[in-house]
């Protein structure tokens, strides 16, 4: 008589062909990959560009707001009258909560005047830029 053990794996056998697999799930996975990498990329090139964008915005926000502005205050104190020397002056600007001292100066031309405004923390020795000359 057979064995029943024998049997039932014969007949599993015979339900289960044996077959060479292709390969193209590895395929497959390795195109997905390759394709989600190439837009990740993609993107990663748009946001740095984007992040360049803001960040030369914000540095010129904060040169128009800071060195700028107080130049142009230095120039219209030349408007008021002339400056009694040629000389330096301390000017306190504040932006936002943050407050620069800068150091102001006056240079006389033969008929004109030279003016410069650069941050300068040593300048608390200088008089104050006064409203008007």
């Amino acid at each position: 008589m057979s064995n029943p053990t024998n049997r039932i794996a014969s007949s599993s056998a015979a339900y289960r062909p044996s077959r060479r697999r292709g390969g193209y799930a590895m395929l497959i996975v390795l195109i997905v990959v390759l394709s989600t990498s190439a837009l990740a990329a993609t993107q990663m090139r748009y946001l740095e560009a984007a992040a360049r964008i803001e960040r030369a915005r914000l540095n010129t926000e904060s040169y128009s707001s800071g060195p700028l502005t107080v130049l142009s205050i230095a120039i219209n104190r030349v408007y008021t009258g002339d400056p009694p020397t040629s000389g330096s002056y301390q000017y306190s600007h504040t932006v936002g909560a943050n407050t620069t001292l800068y150091r102001i100066d006056y240079v006389r031309n033969v008929d004109a005047w030279t003016v410069t405004a650069d941050p300068d923390p040593t300048a608390s020795t200088l008089p104050l830029l006064p409203a008007s000359f």
